[in-house]
């Protein structure tokens, strides 16, 4: 009787939850033979497949803290040969010998320089760059999956400017590069001090300091130093490019809003991602045909005091900044008296457009927090003495109607400001013309993708149990859902090389991470009861008395519609109940 000793292809492949093919084509990578999946593979072999997949827990467990150096050759690339790319590599090499140090650590680990460049970064000439691949080892371990950038600067005290230099350097690239991460080498010995002040949560420098005691995995772990202390899923201002998720259909509506000059409207709650997605917009639709102006109405009076004098005025300044910018004509705008009404506003915006259409140029107003025109709590918003919020809007939708170039955006918590037959005394003049969207939360597909794709960033997996987890607990909220995510990611070790989230691991974050949000969840609701009354009135009712929100609901069937759009109200069963969001108080 023969004893087996060791896994099975097909057996292996099931404990690493992919398939047969996978880990044929990994043992290949490794020089191991093994024909079909029922090959058999002994241990040592098994847990070599297993590291190079990320499984790294194999080898702590087998008392290792760091994966073994042949570990990082799978998936390894292949040198290049080409002449130029060669030459050029050795001119870097010339400017600055420790490269030659780089590239050989670097090719123990199955990595390469592909690209190189020397004297050719503006206002800094004596400095060069290099693209690096990483062997597919490493990029499985550190969520990487294009070529990164590598900055050599002969600098022995590195100033903040030339850190600017190499990030523009690395934005004007016109090849796919990480976007987010560089190496920086500098003969500079406060090189990693000043480099981790420089740094931000978006962007990651990563000094090229290794240690002297021939460590040869000195280098996988000050990669995983930088990348694993990172926590992305932390957000504070508005996401846009590679850090923006979800929202497709939604911004795709409003991109054909824009492009057939229908005016839109954009409602949300409170940190739910309406700024995110107004960015990301501009960021698609720009260009130098199209001129976008995003202002915040937040640091404006509010009425019963009278916003407008001070929006035309910034208004203006906007429109002037840009044209000058662009090197266009200012001249109408810039005849404005320091204090201009609205007439004068329009004159002058309407000469500057039609000069802007010969050039067949548009103009993009959005303007964001827009229930601060519309305090429900402090004037009567329907029938209050503040006619000049109504004629300016009223301005506007002339403005669109009478030039092919120009339409606007309102975003904010309330959508009376177009819903609302009458404003301010006035007939509304966007009451059945402007669209109103939602932003309801994050789907669940949305909301794993970004969980998977800002983990893997951070060298993290996520189990299916634990993203169930994070969406039923954040009910798909965008600022909830990242704040539980980052609040999880800070229990994660950092002093290993696989990192995993597990169900259980969300469940023994959330109550604590509940009484982090809770002063988040009151300033939510606190501006739901501000802006939405009626509304508000609905979410008392069914917070305290469930059994009749059904029939109260029946009278006010708009304000209903706005809870569920919100995501603060779910249809169950052929009844209504509050969703995760409110749940949390």
């Amino acid at each position: 009787m023969v004893t087996r000793v060791g896994l099975r292809v097909h057996e292996l492949a099931k404990s690493l939850s992919m398939s047969s093919h996978r880990v044929l084509a990994r043992l290949s990578e490794l020089g191991v033979p093994a024909r079909s999946p029922s090959s058999l593979v002994d241990s040592a072999t098994a847990t070599r497949v297993k590291e190079s997949f990320g499984q790294y827990d194999v080898a702590t467990e087998a008392g290792a803290t760091t994966p073994r150096q042949s570990t990082w050759n799978a998936g390894a690339v292949k040198p290049s040969t080409h002449p130029d790319t060669l030459r050029n590599l050795q001119r870097l090499k010339e400017a600055f010998p420790v490269v030659e140090d780089h590239q050989v650590i670097l090719a123990r680990f199955g990595s390469q320089f592909l690209y190189s460049v020397t004297g050719r970064v503006p206002k800094f000439d004596d400095c060069g760059f290099a693209l690096v691949r990483f062997s597919q080892a490493i990029e499985n371990a550190f969520g990487l999956t294009r070529e990164v950038f590598f900055f050599y600067s002969p600098h022995k005290d590195l100033q903040i400017r030339t850190f600017r230099a190499a990030k523009n350097a690395l934005i004007g690239l016109q090849r796919e590069v990480t976007p987010d991460m560089m190496f920086l080498w500098a003969p500079d010995k406060r090189l990693r001090e000043k480099l981790d002040d420089w740094s931000s949560g978006n962007f990651l420098a990563i000094p090229l300091e290794l240690s002297d005691d021939g460590d040869p995995i000195a280098f996988i772990k000050l990669l995983r130093d930088y990348v694993f202390k990172r926590d992305l899923f932390y957000e504070t201002t508005p996401v846009r490019g590679d850090r923006f998720f979800g929202r497709r259909q939604l911004l795709q509506s409003l991109r054909d809003d824009i492009r057939n000059q229908r005016v839109a409207g954009l409602f949300g709650l409170r940190k739910a991602g309406k700024t995110s997605v107004l960015s990301e917009l501009a960021q698609n639709l720009s260009g130098p045909e199209t001129i976008f102006i995003l202002r915040d109405l937040e640091s404006l009076p509010s009425p019963p005091d009278d916003p407008v004098p001070i929006l035309l005025q910034d208004l203006i300044d906007d429109l002037r900044g840009e044209l000058r910018q662009r090197e266009l004509s200012t001249q109408d705008l810039s005849r404005l008296a320091g204090h201009a009404g609205i007439s004068d506003f329009k004159r002058a915006f309407q000469a500057t457009l039609r000069k802007l259409a010969r050039s067949d140029i548009k103009v993009v107003l959005m303007l964001d927090e827009i229930e601060y025109l519309t305090p429900s709590d402090r004037i009567d918003v329907s029938e209050g003495d503040m006619t000049s919020v109504a004629q300016l809007l009223g301005t506007l939708r002339s403005l669109v109607q009478e030039n092919y170039n120009f339409t606007f955006l309102l975003s904010g918590l309330t959508s009376a400001i177009i819903e609302s037959g009458r404003l301010y005394g006035r007939p509304n003049p966007l009451f059945s013309w402007a669209k109103a969207n939602f932003l309801a939360p994050f789907e669940r597909h949305e909301a794993d993708d970004l969980a998977r794709s800002v983990g893997q960033k951070m060298g993290i997996t996520i189990q299916e149990g634990a993203l169930e987890a994070l969406f039923d607990a954040t009910g798909g909220h965008a600022f909830l859902y990242r704040h539980l995510a980052s609040s999880v990611v800070n229990e994660l070790p950092v002093d290993t090389f696989h990192r995993e989230i597990k169900k259980p691991l969300v469940l023994r974050t959330i109550n604590t991470w509940r009484r982090q949000v809770a002063g988040n969840m009151r300033e939510m609701l606190d501006h739901v009861r501000r802006y939405y009354p009626d509304e508000s009135y609905l979410l008392q009712i069914l917070m305290e008395e469930p059994e009749s929100f059904a029939v109260v609901a029946d009278d006010v069937p708009l304000a209903l519609g706005h809870l569920i759009s919100l995501g603060l109200v779910q249809e169950v069963d052929n009844s209504y109940e509050l969703t995760p969001v409110l749940q949390l108080l």
